[in-house]
């Protein structure tokens, strides 16, 4: 999924205490968590949609990849 979008995409190594980034309104936000560096298996994500809800799966810990993209862009051709 994190592949999908086609906005900006921030990589930062794991911490103990990681805050989040900021999503602006009028875009869609995703974190996503990785086991290791070369970002192969998601441990978890937490993302913000369209209208503001936000939704967390897995553990939230390991390697971070933030990526937002505007709500009023097309979604990306699959």
């Amino acid at each position: 999924m994190a592949a999908a979008l086609a906005g900006a995409a921030i990589v930062v190594p794991a911490s103990p205490a990681q805050a989040l980034y900021p999503c602006a309104a009028g875009n869609y936000c995703l974190h996503t968590w990785y086991t290791d560096s070369s970002r192969t298996q998601v441990r978890g994500t937490y993302s913000i949609n369209c209208e503001g809800t936000a939704y967390r799966w897995g553990v939230q810990q390991g390697y971070l990849v933030y990526s937002a993209r505007p709500c009023n862009d097309p979604p990306p051709e699959v």
